[in-house]
């Protein structure tokens, strides 16, 4: 199942799409929750779930890559 450590070339292809994914779900979730709570709460919210996103993205394309 482990091949060994990820290429630094898959590192960076990595890397690039959790840069992708993880700012358009937050976006996402801070124009739904401005739209439909408040503005404040959707900066809020929108900014944490990309800080939190980010790592858990990486983990996950990691793992997929890997297998």
């Amino acid at each position: 199942m482990s091949e060994g450590p990820l290429s630094p070339r898959q590192q960076g292809q990595i890397a690039t799409l959790a840069g992708l994914i993880a700012p358009l779900v937050g976006i996402a979730l801070m124009v739904i929750l401005s739209l439909t709570v408040d503005v404040v709460v959707g900066i809020v919210v929108g900014a944490v779930s990309v800080i939190v996103l980010v790592p858990v993205t990486q983990r996950l394309l990691r793992k997929r890559a890997k297998s």
